[in-house]
């Protein structure tokens, strides 16, 4: 008797603790969704402002205001449990809006009013954000009429797995996949910046080899995943993605007893390489560091036939952390060769990479001599920069050009720098502030 009261009050207390999760998780996606809602809003205001303003100075402030405030809807949208491939349309909107106002905002310092082509592309992004607008209220009223929990939206990515269904309808996935159809149905944004669509169009220069069937994509799946022992792994096409990098959409399953692990994933048809993947996996723990998740990434990379890469910068997520890497040749770091891969803090497994940039832009580069010395460099710094640091790289250019160059990183005060010289011509290219936060090192 006694035995069976101490099972029942330890499996009280595990449901108690389930359920706490749950609220948590709730309470964190609910708020990460109406301030992506509120951001949105004030966006769509914004854009309105930039429209009919006139006096320059006005211009400045509120083109800073409007690129601010879509970087933060960016970060809250990117905060929901939705994978990121339903909102990639949308996130590349928000992060078209961020950074065409930070070109306008480059012009209007250097004396250019924006030009009545600019107020034309402002008034293009302000239906675009009226539209997300109204989509997001329509999940909004969706939530508020049935009493659904915002956590459940990660259920639904999971329909076959042994979790329970909620009694309620929850907001599904396909709510945010018709939210990123209807920004699709937009134009897409051609101007001078990183994120501008004609620097995706190029053919992409890393893929080698021949087209793939799609018995090999699944092949080529399975050997992609970071396999844990005791785990059986099968794989199959469960569809086709079109673009600049046409794939196979290959779904791998784990399966240990009754547990499983769901993996999506791209695999080019040229090739076979994996363009994404991510795992449904969610890690409850930390028990690694970020240093031993880090060479976890590396020597998962090195398997694959990527041993020469530099990590730059990383973001942590709650039990995970993705890491940033660059390629080498000969020593030179190649930014535009990004390779993105999450590590799961619990046990060190891969559960997302991400090489699209890789794919698109890796190349053998044929000039890498720089034609000023790294001392030659330095003298175009600023007095007020403490180097701790150079070396080469190549890094792109706004209108998606490269350019080798000596990166020294440095501090002013408190606070740490790269600053990028034109190894040709002595140029100063671009200035990165490196900021230290809770979550990782971000570049800004």
């Amino acid at each position: 008797m006694l035995l069976l009261g101490a099972v029942w009050a330890w499996g009280f207390d595990q449901q108690r603790t389930a359920q706490a999760v749950t609220t948590e998780l709730n309470n964190q996606y609910q708020r990460a969704f109406y301030q992506t809602l509120h951001d949105v809003q004030t966006l769509e205001a914004l854009l309105g402002k930039g429209l009919v303003s006139g006096a320059p100075p006005f211009d400045a402030s509120v083109f800073a205001e409007i690129r601010q405030t879509a970087l933060l809807a960016q970060r809250e949208m990117s905060s929901l449990p939705v994978q990121d491939v339903t909102l990639l349309r949308t996130m590349k909107y928000l992060n078209q809006v961020a950074d065409y106002s930070g070109s306008v905002l480059r012009g209007i310092a250097q004396g250019k009013e924006p030009s009545a082509e600019t107020r034309d592309t402002l008034r293009q992004l302000q239906k675009q954000a009226a539209v997300l607008n109204t989509q997001l209220h329509d999940v909004e009223r969706q939530v508020q009429q049935t009493g659904a929990d915002f956590w459940d939206i990660r259920g639904a990515l999971r329909q076959r797995t042994a979790l329970k269904k909620p009694q309620v309808p929850e907001p599904r996935e396909e709510d945010f996949i018709s939210i990123n159809r209807q920004m699709e149905v937009f134009p897409t944004l051609i101007y001078d910046g990183p994120f501008s669509d004609h620097l995706e169009r190029p053919h992409p220069l890393g893929l080698t080899g021949r087209t793939i069937t799609g018995e090999e994509a699944r092949t080529a799946a399975i050997r992609a995943v970071d396999r844990l022992p005791g785990v059986t792994y099968t794989a199959q096409v469960i569809g086709q993605t079109r673009g600049a990098i046409p794939a196979y959409r290959v779904e791998v399953v784990g399966s240990r007893g009754r547990a499983q692990e769901r993996i999506t994933m791209d695999i080019a048809k040229k090739g076979g390489e994996p363009v994404w993947f991510l795992s449904t996996r969610l890690p409850r723990s930390a028990r690694i560091s970020a240093e031993a998740a880090r060479a976890r990434a590396e020597r998962y990379l090195a398997a694959r036939g990527k041993a020469d890469v530099e990590p730059s910068y990383f973001e942590r997520q709650e039990n995970a952390i993705t890491f940033n890497f660059a390629t080498r040749q000969n020593g030179v770091v190649m930014y535009p060769d990004l390779i993105k891969v999450t590590v799961a803090l619990d046990n060190g497994q891969v559960i997302g990479l991400e090489q699209r940039g890789f794919l698109m832009q890796h190349h053998r580069r044929t000039d890498l001599q720089p034609r000023i010395t790294v001392d030659d460099a330095r003298k175009k710094l600023s007095p007020n920069l403490t180097v701790t640091g150079s070396r080469l790289a190549v890094i792109p250019t706004d209108g998606g050009r490269e350019v080798l160059t000596w990166e020294f990183r440095g501090k002013s005060g408190p606070n740490d720098y790269l600053v990028y010289i034109d190894a040709k011509n002595g140029a100063e290219v671009k200035i990165l502030q490196l900021v230290d936060v809770r979550e990782g090192i971000l570049t800004m």
